[in-house]
């Protein structure tokens, strides 16, 4: 698992979407829904024209073309969400924060490890981390306080699966994702050799 080329940014970026609830009508109208609490965001990118004969260019391509071909993994920032490429909201309360306990499962983390002791604001809601040995990137869900160097963060997705085990290392500084490539466009170049509209669609696999 490599980290995906980021030499020639994207023009454009979706943001992440993750998996939706079930939802299903009844005869009388009545609404029948189920969270799916589910792992796995979906996102796009979109190169604008891509000088063919860049070696940086021929990177990517080649890149997406082995990822989509093989299946393999990578890791990569998201450009619009803050804690992996742009910079968290929070004060962060120092850069390392460790999870208190293992066996943890559910929407909330217990962590310490924070300097600074008691911090207000040290998580703000949307901010990401991610866990040692744990492939999935996680988001805070509401504002976070320390007390002590302790703070129980809400978050999504749910820990599920491999339980993170006790001071494992929490990373909320360009924090990745682990990811795969979903499909890719066939994109067009003219006669000046400009490729034009190039979109990969990633999955995230944890």
């Amino acid at each position: 698992m490599g980290a995906f080329p980021r030499t020639i940014k994207p023009a454009q970026v979706t943001y992440p979407k993750v998996i939706g609830s079930l939802i299903s009508v009844g005869q009388s109208g009545a609404l029948q829904t189920r969270s799916e609490a589910s792992q796995g965001r979906t996102w796009q990118e979109t190169w604008s024209a891509l000088p063919a004969g860049s070696a940086d260019v021929q990177d990517l391509i080649t890149t997406v073309e082995d990822l989509y071909n093989t299946g393999a993994t990578c890791t990569l920032v998201h450009y619009l969400l803050p804690g992996s490429g742009l910079a968290r909201n929070g004060s962060g309360g120092g850069t390392s924060p460790l999870v208190k306990g293992g066996s943890q499962a559910g929407t909330s983390l217990n962590t310490d490890g924070w300097t600074g002791g008691s911090v207000s604001g040290v998580m703000k809601a949307g901010d990401c981390f991610t866990i040692a040995n744990i492939d999935v990137l996680f988001r805070v869900t509401a504002d976070a306080d320390t007390t002590s160097g302790e703070e129980t963060l809400s978050i999504l997705p749910p820990l599920i699966g491999s339980a993170p085990v006790d001071n494992a290392a929490i990373t909320i500084v360009d924090a990745t994702l682990t990811a795969v490539v979903l499909d890719y466009s066939d994109a067009t170049a003219g006669p000046d050799e400009y490729i034009g509209g190039f979109t990969v669609t990633f999955l995230e696999a944890p």
